[in-house]
């Protein structure tokens, strides 16, 4: 047998989660029309990059649209013959003033109805540009597609407003503290290079799908991650004024509990322990009946029973 010493020190373990690249809630962009069109081409696909000004879909007016865009037209043409026509009159003092303002305000109520619906779209070049620059997160609408006055067309995010959704279990949540660092590492590229980001935010609820707690992980400007790519991220979880042992002097046993075994008296002595922080060479110990300096069993272990007489080889 071999034996070494029971430690009250800090351990270190590193703790390995998983989730995706996401958009920031609240912060996708949807591009949409005020007024129903038919989608005529649909010109860019979900995880495309954009530039701001690109062309996104191509369309042109329903027919609805097409006679509301008319009608338009013809009301602000005609309330400004009518305006002029009354600015005449009044000119030769054949028209009151409350005259001439109704009629200024109908023409400029005429107007800026026909301003709203071509810079929407209507009567323009028939294609629907990117205000922003960003990733295309979802196509909506699809061609020949008769899209309601509103009705989502693309979801566009900016570069600069994806981060990380992580799953991470409840009892490892002690290392992903809001602000703390992570490592991400993208999992469907492995030449990418590693990307330091931190805890945005831990939420206080378990997933009932998962059964893992989210959390949100910010990331620095420039970050190339890919929208929806699967990520590993890689927290330190520290645990200070802990009972440390050797990683071999802990055993698993039948009950799925863990064990290790102590010497007294030349006999060897079974704890039923809980594990706490690990990494490849020690483990932190938590149990009443385990002190600093007590001598654990690191060699031969797994042949020893509660009491039994044991000799220390030196």
């Amino acid at each position: 047998m071999q034996v070494a010493r029971v430690e009250r020190k800090t351990v270190n373990e590193k703790v390995i989660v998983y989730g995706s690249v996401v958009a920031q809630p609240g912060k996708t962009h949807s591009v949409s029309i005020a007024f129903e069109t038919r989608v005529r081409h649909i010109l860019v696909a979900p995880g495309q990059f954009v530039q701001e000004n690109d062309p996104l879909i191509e369309i042109e007016l329903s027919p609805g649209a097409q006679v509301q865009f008319q009608q338009a037209k013809n009301a602000a043409e005609a309330a400004r013959k009518e305006l002029k026509q009354t600015q005449e009159r009044f000119n030769l003092k054949l028209a009151t003033n409350q005259e001439l303002s109704a009629a200024e305000k109908t023409a400029r109520d005429a107007d800026a109805q026909l301003t709203a619906l071509q810079r929407a779209g209507a009567g323009g070049d028939n294609r629907i540009h990117s205000d922003i620059s960003g990733v295309i997160a979802k196509v909506d609408a699809q061609d020949g597609q008769i899209v309601p006055p509103g009705g989502p067309l693309v979801e566009i995010v900016a570069e600069n407003e994806i981060e990380v959704k992580l799953g991470v279990e409840a009892e490892d949540l002690t290392a992903a503290q809001e602000g703390a660092p992570i490592t991400i590492v993208a999992m469907n590229d492995p030449t990418a290079a590693k990307v330091q980001g931190t805890v945005r935010l831990v939420t206080r609820r378990i997933d009932p799908t998962t059964r893992l707690v989210d959390v949100y992980v910010a990331l620095p400007e420039g970050t190339k991650l890919l929208l929806d790519g699967y990520v590993r991220g890689e927290l330190e979880r520290t645990e200070k004024n802990a009972l440390v042992v050797p990683r071999s002097a802990v055993l698993p046993n039948e009950s799925r509990e863990f064990e290790v075994f102590t010497m007294a008296n030349n006999r060897a002595v079974k704890h039923t322990v809980k594990i706490g922080a690990e990494n490849p060479q020690e483990i932190q110990v938590i149990a009443d009946d385990l002190q600093p300096g007590d001598s654990v069993v690191i060699v031969g272990n797994y042949e020893l029973e509660d009491g039994m007489a044991v000799e220390v080889k030196k």
